[in-house]
């Protein structure tokens, strides 16, 4: 019998599995927390040029608007920069909006990484 041989063995084990369940778990929540950041950025992105694209408002407009939304939805110091571009698209003059934003690898505190994202809207004619 090999009982005696394995007397207190479940204990290292649970201590094991146990850290590299903890592991796979903050791995999740950490692509959790990366995805809604991108997603608040282009989210705000998009929203700040469908204002820019409005007849009656400035280019400066969409990026204040583009600004205070990514900054309610992410940590302000995370925004890099914010900028509006005019454009055309098939004829069509369009607004584009980008964000630049660093992306946190470890936790919310190290960044790793930088981001951008662009939202583009057509512009209302006059």
């Amino acid at each position: 019998m090999t009982r005696g041989l394995e007397r207190g063995s479940a204990p290292v084990e649970f201590v094991m599995v146990g850290v590299l369940l903890v592991v796979v778990a903050l791995t999740v929540v950490q692509i959790a927390f990366v995805a809604h950041i991108r997603a608040v950025a282009i989210d705000s992105a998009i929203a700040g040029a469908a204002h820019a694209a409005l007849a009656d408002t400035a280019d400066s407009e969409g990026v204040v608007r583009a600004t205070e939304l990514v900054t309610s939805g992410v940590a302000a110091s995370l925004v890099q920069s914010v900028t509006v571009a005019p454009g055309e698209l098939n004829g069509m003059p369009i607004v584009s909006i980008t964000i630049e934003l660093g992306v946190p690898m470890i936790g919310p505190w190290l960044i790793l990484a930088e981001t951008d994202v662009t939202g583009r809207a057509f512009r209302e004619a006059l």
